[in-house]
């Protein structure tokens, strides 16, 4: 999300821990979470009915204990950040589990022309009941993506780029709208560097996907078992000066299906975000893309996204910072294959959060942090609106 890459953003904008040249850090932490629309239930529903609970709210307590490793051999870096994160429900309890959550690379280099990523990460999260409406059921997902890519220099500014990748979706529980896929890639490019740190790159991409765990092929709904995808890249960074950068990315894709073209898409994307380092102390962000994925039911084969969002950090003191950010979008529903109800469904979306941050050392941090989610819908029973306040700890050994 634009809210999250704002986040990161501004937190790299205002990194100050010192590099001690430890490659090994053990971190610990726990956040206590209340929210008041857990299952994202529309204006004026009733919970009694949706939920067999009087409230729709609940308190989660968050557990995390995990790993860091930064460790250069030789022209090599190996990295992995690895945790597990424990999520403990104070009232809707069928909704715990442990996430096992990892991010490892190897950064290689085999002459000083040569060199690469080879990478894989996975993350386990709970489905949002924003999209997902089977409340009784905890439906977990797990996202992974194993990657191999390589950059050769041409000479002192032209790279030829290469890589091949797989990316996987699975949910614990069926989810038809979002259902388990595998897409392979493989993609070519070339990007052109500048001295003022600034680059622009062309990439082609061609994968092979499938669904799977999903009932047998059907015409009346149309849910295929396979597809292919194109996209080409044109990826930009502009070093505007020292204490502003721009990057962008714009992707023609286009998704096939074996079977069934009426789930077909294709179409614009891509992103553009702004850094600013006004002062020492005052950072702002903003960012502007469109999103494009499959989303399949009857009502829609597909779903665009158009998000704008801004954030800003203020280093009030040498240990204490605020954060705000503002997120703004619409996604529309699209490729009915039938005239239904639910058809032509848009939603407008606005997302507010304000954190403070308290590092009273190298290895503690506390953070408060307060947020506001709202969905209105031209379908009201999608209207919904939810608060959200978090108070964590995390230290590092």
């Amino acid at each position: 999300m634009l809210a999250t890459t704002l986040a990161a953003a501004t937190a790299a904008l205002h990194a100050q821990t010192p590099d001690d040249g430890d490659p090994f850090d053990l971190i610990a932490g726990y956040s206590v979470r209340h929210e008041s629309n857990l299952f994202r239930l529309a204006d004026g529903a009733d919970p009694q009915a949706a939920l067999g609970s009087s409230s729709k709210s609940d308190l989660i307590g968050i557990a995390t204990l995990g790993i860091k490793v930064n460790k250069p051999y030789s022209l090599q870096r190996f990295e992995l950040d690895a945790s597990l994160v424990n999520y403990r429900y104070r009232d809707f309890d069928y909704l715990d589990f442990t996430a096992r959550n990892y991010a490892a690379a190897w950064r290689w280099q085999l002459t000083p022309a040569l060199r690469g990523n080879l990478t894989s990460t996975r993350t386990e999260a709970l489905n949002s009941f924003s999209d997902y409406t089977n409340y009784g059921v905890r439906n977990v997902r797990t996202d992974e993506q194993h990657r191999l890519d390589a950059v050769f220099d041409v000479d002192g500014a032209w790279r030829l780029l290469g890589g091949v990748a797989r990316t996987e979706r699975r949910n614990s529980e069926t989810f038809f709208e979002e259902s388990d896929n595998r897409l392979d890639t493989v993609e070519a490019g070339v990007r052109r560097d500048f001295l003022s740190g600034s680059s622009v790159s062309l990439i082609a991409r061609h994968g092979r996907g499938e669904y799977f765990n999903r009932p047998d092929l059907s015409s009346v709904y149309q849910l295929d078992d396979g597809f292919t995808q194109r996209e080409q890249e044109l990826r930009a960074g502009w070093t505007v000066s020292a204490k502003t950068t721009l990057q962008g990315r714009l992707v023609h894709v286009a998704r096939e299906h074996e079977h069934f073209p009426d789930r077909d898409y294709s179409g614009m994307v891509g992103n553009l975000s702004v850094a600013l380092r006004a002062t020492d102390k005052l950072t702002f962000t903003g960012n502007a893309g469109r999103e494009l994925g499959a989303y399949q039911s009857d009502a829609s084969s597909y779903a665009t996204t158009q998000r704008v969002a801004l954030g800003a950090a203020w280093k009030i003191g040498a240990k204490t910072t605020l954060r705000g950010q503002f997120d703004r979008g619409r996604r529309d529903f699209r490729g009915a294959l039938a005239e239904v109800p639910d058809s032509g469904r848009v939603d407008q979306l606005r997302n507010a959060r304000l954190a403070v941050e308290w590092q009273p050392s190298r290895s503690m941090l506390l953070t408060a942090a307060l947020e506001k989610e709202k969905r209105d819908s031209n379908r009201a029973a999608y209207d919904f609106d939810n608060s959200t306040a978090t108070v964590s700890a995390q230290f590092s050994f």
